[in-house]
């Protein structure tokens, strides 16, 4: 009798475990997909952000990113591939920037081109030089 108890015991405290272990499974995931949702937002705005700062035309722009975007998922397939040992990512990462966008440099000024090449690398830092540029020739 006291063993069925104790058996009956651990099965019940087996049971509670492995269900909290999976509410808290799902909350984690549903907070990762929460936070990955914002920053695919604020990423998409601040795209936005550069793109008209750049003072293209609309067909321009709309190319712009898709290029950056098309970028960003080929960075990401290298950077998180399990394929590629870490000393091999960086270098392929610098060769996608280059050959990246050589097939619309003929779309593009070279300044151009080396903007998208710089906000590339630090998207902020590149917003914040095009602002300051735009506010001194408005000035």
């Amino acid at each position: 009798m006291v063993a069925k108890t104790m058996r009956l015991t651990f099965f019940m405290l087996f049971l509670s475990v492995l269900t909290s272990y999976a509410q808290t499974n799902d909350a984690m995931e549903k907070e990762r997909e929460k936070y990955m949702q914002k920053q695919m937002d604020q990423y998409r705005e601040r795209v936005d952000t550069y793109v008209k700062l750049l003072n293209v035309d609309e067909f321009k722009g709309e190319i712009i990113k898709q290029k950056i975007d098309d970028f960003y998922k080929k960075r990401n397939q290298i950077m998180f591939s399990e394929v590629y040992q870490e000393y091999e990512k960086k270098p392929m990462v610098d060769q996608l920037k280059i050959s990246h966008f050589s097939d619309v440099k003929e779309l593009y000024t070279e300044e151009t081109i080396a903007s998208i090449q710089r906000f590339v690398d630090d998207n902020k830092g590149e917003i914040k030089k095009l602002q300051k540029t735009k506010t001194k020739k408005n000035n």
